[in-house]
């Protein structure tokens, strides 16, 4: 779908035979097979569901969460693992291996190596498959030889732990002696009963100190041995762990020896209470009329865990907890996906999962262009096709926080786009071009590219119109008048440029234009319309002509929701340019923000609810492996549809690609992001008798909505009234009488209802705040934003002036490191010097009382110039000499990369120096110093 994928279908299309499908027929309802679904054990609640569901399941360790989307014997989507930690998981998963078979990975594949494996023997052992049982938090397995029998059951822990409990049961007639004996490639150094090891991991992130021990094993030519006798009709219970140990995630320390000092029945229910625990305190329950549709919501939330990830690398890569596109593929951070997963993630409750994916992008773009993450080279590029900080303004809206959010946000937007403009833009109209369809996603999708060499003024540009809008927006908020005012213009020179340029009048649509010929490109994509997406485009019948296309299936289907224009498509292909048509669900989130768009800002004669309800239903079908919701499957990408049946799915199984929960909260029972202290809601009606979004994290307070529809006279919720509601805290805040656009002011109670319909209830609710009155104080998300260089615990002044160091690099400046932006570049660098130990001062001017100091140190992994210093020391200007401020208490105690906290005795002074001492071999840089 994205880089090479589209060209390896192109010659996969090419080598067979076969001609890119198009679209035929009115496509109806898909239907779903499979077992049923399991319902939860509890009712709705009009609290927390995902709590009370946890509740009363929480003194066992059989939870809804693992039902719902346990995958009994063999998987048709293939052999992979779903329980991971932190950082921790298979890459991919051999379960003929007892023990963690497979490729283990810490970020991404460490070395194609088994964790570890455990040997048992005399005999030959082997798997039965119908034994498998694979569930969100662990893995069972059974291995057989005669008369023994090994059944495992594996986990991997949130803080990275890798347990393997083993129940072995004979059920011969006599008793068996086994030996038992786990190796690991990471560990083969014995210090005590264990055995220990070091590895870097891919790109020398960081470094793993792996320790592996087991009950009752001991240490024996690189491996740990145990011998078990087993009484006949007996079982001997017993367990192997193995701790992933990093430096900078202190947990996985202690993690371990928890893990190992539990038995393997508490290791196993302290484990999957935790797991699931997780699910009540940071997904909202979400009930829907159909189980096919509410089991993909909820396998959705699944993916936003498994491509989660959160290891704290410190430095500029993955520092920030971070949405992965495919941890089983191409497992990067990358800017063209981020926005949307943003747009599903922001719905967890706490905000740390939706603000840290753009503080990385924000942290890792060096102030322009939104870039891909750096900590992966191979995938270190970037996207026009991207709508990160119209997403991020969002995430900011649902969850709020002080202004210094919004502030931050707004200039990592505006760098975007201005640096896209800079970048793309080189005829100066206000609109991007490029010449090549890889950066699109959709690289041999996409059609137009095709039409004639050389580049195009794109339709994409809507994204940039989108993120200067989200700047001014996010300035405005900050009260920053005069960048607001200046990103208005922008965004303003934008819009006038998409539509001068890319409109035409003759044909009424919106087509890319051939810059070297001033040609309108006649071959489009869905692409074409993100201008009425983004809401770019005026709301006027001539401009709505162009959404005329959307009611022939033969031009944009439903389904399967291609990149390209079908009859485009077909004449490309006569043409002999056939690219690939596949389809994903980049494809299906790209029609949903069109249809969510225009459906409300563009009322048309050619789309409507019923068009949105049947792509709710095919995006929902094409994650499931034939439709069967035993087995969803979201790959990266499909193809080959043949009016029936998906003949090909990709090799990248369960990614995160995409997005789709946001619409069942946004557009089905749709509550809408807001700047304000409203709340608003606006339905997009798809006929559902029933749904509810409960327990939704909206700024600063729980919000539920609910809709159980007065005209069949069924209660489907229990102590909720029929009607469409809003709950805040757990008290209704009112009713209305049917699903109609809503506006209410829960300081007042007032409800406004614009389309129609009366109120049955309404009541104030005091002290729900709007975005910028949220305090975000949780310790995450102030750690998170202390590394991007926001203090949300203070508005103290930061001090940082009259910059001046003992060697300059060339390349980079003093004046960068006080900059007030500690990203990943510019920056103040010693790398040249010929000193061992370097300087960096601030004079202030005047005396000031100063008694806190953050460093923010450059590591360049890539550039290979830059490492946190061996150590350094903070002084001041005595009056006449420089002297170590007193009393010094770091964090972290020792230099690291990015942020570094020194607290002391505050001293009156008018310079202050930091001495750094290198590490060996490198430099020293600095991406910003702050003083209080």
């Amino acid at each position: 779908m994205k880089r090479l994928t589209g060209l390896l279908t192109v010659l996969v299309l090419l080598a067979s035979g076969t001609v890119p499908a198009s679209a035929a027929q009115t496509i109806g309802y898909p239907a779903f097979t499979g077992p049923s679904i399991p319902a939860p054990p509890v009712g709705y609640s009009t609290g927390s569901t995902m709590g009370a569901i946890y509740d009363a399941e929480s003194a066992g360790t059989d939870f809804w969460m693992d039902r719902l989307l346990a995958r009994p014997g063999n998987d048709p989507a293939g052999n992979f693992l779903m329980t991971r930690g932190r950082g921790l998981f298979m890459y991919t998963h051999n379960p003929g291996v007892i023990g963690f078979g497979g490729r283990s990975a810490y970020w991404d594949d460490i070395s194609g190596q088994n964790a570890y494996s455990i040997g048992v023997s005399p005999g030959s052992f082997t798997e039965q498959v119908s034994g498998r049982v694979q569930k969100p938090s662990h893995y069972r397995g059974v291995f057989t030889s005669g008369a023994i029998r090994v059944e495992m059951t594996k986990f991997i822990t949130h803080n990275n732990v890798a347990v393997t409990n083993l129940a072995i049961v004979n059920t011969g007639g006599s008793a068996a002696t086994l030996q038992l004996r786990a190796t690991s490639p990471y560990a083969t150094t014995a210090s005590g009963n264990e055995l220990t090891g070091s590895r870097p991991v891919k790109n020398n992130l960081t470094t793993i100190r792996p320790r592996l021990s087991g009950d009752g094993f001991g240490v024996s030519n690189g491996g740990l041995d145990r011998s078990v006798t087993v009484g006949a009709g007996q079982t001997v219970t017993t367990k192997v762990v193995m701790g992933f140990l990093t430096t900078e995630i202190p947990e996985s320390s202690t993690e371990y020896q928890s893990y190992r000092g539990y038995s393997p029945a508490t290791a196993f229910a302290t484990h999957v209470r935790a797991y699931n625990r997780w699910w009540a305190d940071n997904i909202p329950y979400i009930d829907v009329p159909d189980p096919a549709i509410k089991k993909s919501i909820y396998y959705r939330w699944w993916l936003m865990r498994f491509n989660h990830l959160d290891v704290d690398i410190p430095g500029q890569d993955y520092q920030f907890p971070v949405s992965i596109e495919g941890v089983t593929g191409y497992n990067n951070a990358i800017v063209l996906t981020q926005p949307m997963h943003i747009d599903d993630l922001k719905y967890l409750r706490d905000p740390v999962y939706s603000y840290g994916p753009w503080l990385s992008v924000g942290q890792t773009s060096r102030g322009g262009r939104f870039m891909d993450n750096p900590g992966d080279p191979e995938n270190w590029s970037n996207s026009y096709t991207q709508y990160v900080s119209e997403a991020a303004w969002r995430s900011y809206q649902v969850h709020g926080g002080q202004p210094s959010i919004a502030a931050l946000l707004a200039r990592y937007a505006e760098g975007d786009a201005k640096g896209q403009l800079s970048f793309y833009d080189t005829n100066n109209n206000g609109v991007i071009e490029y010449d090549w369809g890889a950066l699109t996603g959709n690289d041999a999708d996409a059609v137009s590219f095709d039409w004639r060499p050389g580049r195009l003024d794109r339709a994409e540009t809507a994204y940039v119109w989108s993120g200067a809008v989200a700047a001014q927006q996010a300035y405005a908020l900050a009260g920053n008048t005069a960048k607001a005012a200046e990103m208005q213009s922008l965004a303003d020179r934008i819009r006038t440029g998409v539509i001068n340029t890319l409109w035409n009048p003759s044909r009424q649509l919106l087509e890319h234009k051939h810059v070297a010929t001033n040609a309108h490109v006649p071959w489009k994509e869905i692409n074409n319309y993100y201008p009425f997406s983004v809401g770019l485009m005026p709301n006027t019948d001539q401009y709505k002509q162009a959404l005329r296309l959307f009611t022939q299936p033969t031009e944009y289907p439903v389904f399967p929701f291609y990149t390209a224009n079908q009859k485009d498509k077909a004449e490309a292909a006569a043409a002999g340019h056939p690219g690939s048509n596949n389809f994903s669900t980049i494809n299906s989130t790209v029609q949903f923000r069109l249809y969510s768009s225009v459906l409300r800002n563009y009322p048309n004669q050619w789309m409507t609810a019923e068009d949105y309800k049947k792509l709710l239903y095919w995006n929902a079908w094409a994650q499931y492996v034939g439709g069967n919701t035993q087995w969803p499957d979201a790959n990266e990408f499909w193809a080959d549809w043949n009016g029936g049946t998906i003949q090909y799915r990709s090799w990248i199984h369960h990614n995160i690609l995409g997005s789709s929960n946001w619409t069942v909260i946004e557009d089905v029972a749709g509550l809408r992001p807001r700047t304000d202290g409203l709340i608003e809601l606006s339905p997009i009606n798809i006929g559902w008798s029933h749904f509810a979004a409960n327990n939704l994290r909206h700024r600063n307070a729980d919000l539920s909505v609910v809709w159980d529809d007065p005209a069949d006279g069924v209660t489907r919720y229990n102590g909720v009234p029929q009607g469409y509601s809003v709950y805040l805290n757990g008290t209704r805040a009112f009713t209305v009488d049917r699903l109609t656009r809503v506006l209410y002011d829960p300081a007042t109670g007032q409800v406004t209802l614009p389309s129609g319909g009366s109120v049955a209830h309404q009541t104030a609710v005091p002290g729900v705040r709007a975005p910028r009155d949220v305090v975000q104080n949780g310790a995450r998300v102030v750690d998170v934003f202390a590394k991007a260089g926001v203090d949300l615990t203070s508005s103290r002044p930061n001090l940082a002036a009259g910059a001046s160091a003992s060697y300059t690099a060339s390349g980079t400046s003093v004046g960068a490191a006080v900059d007030g932006f500690p990203i990943n570049e510019p920056i103040w660098g010693s790398s040249g010097s010929p000193n061992g130990t370097d300087w960096y001062e601030l004079n202030f001017g005047q005396q000031r009382s100063v008694g806190e100091v953050r460093l923010y140190f450059r590591d360049d992994r890539a550039g290979n110039r830059y490492r946190a210093p061996a150590s350094y020391q903070v002084q001041y200007w005595n009056g006449s000499g420089w002297a170590d401020v007193p009393g010094q208490v770091r964090a972290p105690a020792e230099p690291r990369a990015n942020y570094n906290q020194v607290r002391f005795t505050p001293v009156n002074t008018q310079r202050v120096r930091v001495v750094m001492t290198h590490a060996a071999g490198f430099r020293t840089g600095l991406t910003e110093i702050k003083v209080y």
